[in-house]
């Protein structure tokens, strides 16, 4: 087939733009089995797109980042695996340190994937981005000891941190250490701006400490699909007589993005946008079409790809009908932004300033984000529990951390 594919097209416009698996490594050949026998003509499309060794070429996966529902998955998907894993941790550990060391092992796995690709091209790519479970409701202290606990399992670890208040504090102690970092749970260009000033502040406490911060790398994740998702939205629009369509909330996380990267375009910062969430919509026709692939990537971005982003992708190569990156920077129209400009929700997130740093933990998206979360947390609890007890005595993680193998 000699229609080109998203990641080629992606790279034609911009070759600095980069997709990123979005899910645990360890499903990766699963995963492509299975497109494999699903799309049987597809499978040279599938192959080049899903080479045997992961992020073997430019045009596959530079990197991968995951969280704590997807660790939570990517282990149900294998229990007798992590059922064996756990019988073999020490029987003194409580179930939630269990939790924390089988957490902890899927970053390493994962990590290790990806390590030959961070060695190869010394540090620009390869990066396998670790959440701080729990990390929405932690100060910055806990936030600051837990990223350093990560940072540690592996050479190629991005320490994913929230963008709340605290979050943002951590971050910018984190770079002075020369911690990677991942700014998750953003949907404002206003925490995008208190993103950018912390890893400034940090860059500039790493130079005066002597810590080298050149192979460091940053990305702000705007959860891109979630900013139009709570009902907050059109509670608004309705309130103000206005129809808010599913249109114009795509609209809305568009102009955001756009909002974002002339941000960044400002600074003249380090950090890259990389867009998470991505949704499939179906249009009037019934046909799939995904906005936040169509409408953005005329500048660098970074894009995490789910699997069933992937496969939607395979879906319309296989109809000849390619999704194609934007070609230039689209107008938004103004009718439309007229609608969003009437209410304070988008304000808050389109225009810097609009939302304080005391408000961020507060944003109904990362409200919705943090339950998320937590929920991967309890199913990967509920996992340890049933797959063969634990004591009754809770220890400290530096325990944890002797039993956990390190990535190197």
């Amino acid at each position: 087939m000699n229609v080109p594919d998203f990641v080629r097209l992606l790279k034609q416009k911009n070759m600095d733009s980069e997709v990123w698996w979005d899910s645990s490594p360890t499903l990766y050949a699963s995963f492509k089995y299975t497109l494999r026998a699903k799309y049987p003509d597809m499978c040279g499309l599938i192959d080049a797109t899903l080479p045997d060794s992961m992020a073997s070429n430019i045009y596959g996966f530079s990197g991968a980042t995951t969280n704590p529902r997807l660790i939570a998955e990517a282990v149900l998907k294998n229990p007798q695996v992590w059922s064996r894993y756990i019988d073999g941790l020490p029987v003194c550990l409580s179930a939630e340190d269990k939790a924390g060391q089988v957490y902890d092992q899927m970053i390493v796995e994962g990590a290790r994937v990806l390590l030959p690709l961070w060695i190869s091209s010394e540090g620009r790519h390869g990066w396998f981005c670790a959440q701080i479970e729990g990390g929405e409701t932690m100060g910055e202290e806990s936030l600051i000891a837990r990223g350093l606990e990560l940072a540690r399992l592996a050479p190629n670890i991005m320490v994913k941190v929230p963008g709340s208040e605290p979050g943002y504090r951590a971050i910018e102690q984190l770079v002075a250490q020369g911690c990677s970092i991942n700014n998750t749970f953003c949907f404002t260009v206003s925490q995008a701006a208190a993103c950018l000033k912390a890893i400034h502040e940090g860059q500039l406490r790493a130079r005066l400490q002597g810590v080298e911060t050149e192979r460091a790398r940053y990305v702000i994740s705007f959860m891109i699909g979630r900013l139009g998702a709570p009902g907050q939205f059109r509670e608004q629009a309705a309130r103000r007589g206005l129809n808010l369509s599913a249109a114009d909330r795509r609209w809305a996380e568009i102009a955001v993005y756009q909002a974002m990267q002339a941000l960044l375009r400002r600074r003249e910062t380090p950090a890259r946008l990389l867009l998470c969430s991505l949704k499939v919509d179906i249009d009037s026709r019934g046909r799939e079409q995904c906005w936040h692939l169509q409408r953005t990537g005329s500048e660098t971005t970074l894009y995490t790809l789910t699997p069933q982003i992937i496969e939607f992708l395979i879906r319309r190569q296989k109809r000849m009908q390619p999704v194609t990156p934007a070609s230039g920077w689209l107008q938004i129209p103004k009718r439309v932004l007229d609608r969003l400009t009437a209410m304070p929700y988008f304000n808050q997130a389109y225009f810097e300033g609009g939302l304080a740093p005391s408000e961020f933990d507060s944003h109904p998206a990362f409200i919705t984000a943090g339950n998320d979360a937590r929920a991967g947390q309890e199913s990967l609890l509920a996992f340890v529990k049933s797959a063969g007890g634990a004591s009754d005595v809770s220890h400290s993680r530096p325990l944890r951390k002797r039993v956990v193998e390190r990535a190197s």
